[in-house]
């Protein structure tokens, strides 16, 4: 296994991941409005909204960690934010899962963030058991906030 930050040429790769991930948390891929467009838009220029780590397994792509920073004024340090982490069904219990979040471990150190975060649907006990195991605290006392906005098709400098 190889784990090293996704390539630009990738990208397609990658889209075809993150729709498996959004297939299995139940999703309509219908209706979902990721492109490949976005994610070279977003995250494979100069300055990215996010970056992504992947698992490479006899030359294919078989896991991806999606991340990004953000900042605890609390704290006065940086967080990771872990968007998605997922590993293919068939390469799971092989210490995938757990190499990628020990590299984005490495690269909150290297930041100097005062902690990794992110959610986990409820109902996937195969994702809070894995986070339980690596010694995690799952917050009940926090409710997710969202405020949609609409989006702004028009090309983004």
């Amino acid at each position: 296994m190889i784990l090293r930050p996704v390539k630009p040429e990738e990208k397609e790769c990658l889209y075809e991941l993150i729709c498996e991930l959004a297939v299995y948390e139940g999703k309509d891929l219908a209706t979902l409005p990721l492109t490949k467009d976005n994610l070279s838009r977003f995250g494979f220029n100069e300055r990215p909204y996010f970056y992504t780590e992947v698992a490479e397994v006899e030359g294919k792509l078989v896991a991806y960690a999606l991340y990004f920073y953000t900042f605890s004024a609390h704290q006065g340090y940086p967080v990771l934010y872990l968007e998605d982490l997922y590993v293919k069904p068939a390469y799971r219990k092989q210490g995938i899962g757990s190499a990628l979040m020990s590299r984005l471990a490495q690269h909150a150190r290297e930041h100097y963030c005062c902690r990794m975060e992110w959610h986990v649907l409820d109902w996937n006990q195969e994702a809070i058991a894995f986070y339980h195991k690596l010694d995690t605290h799952l917050r009940k006392d926090l409710i997710l906030v969202r405020l949609p906005c609409e989006i702004q098709t028009t090309t983004v400098h």
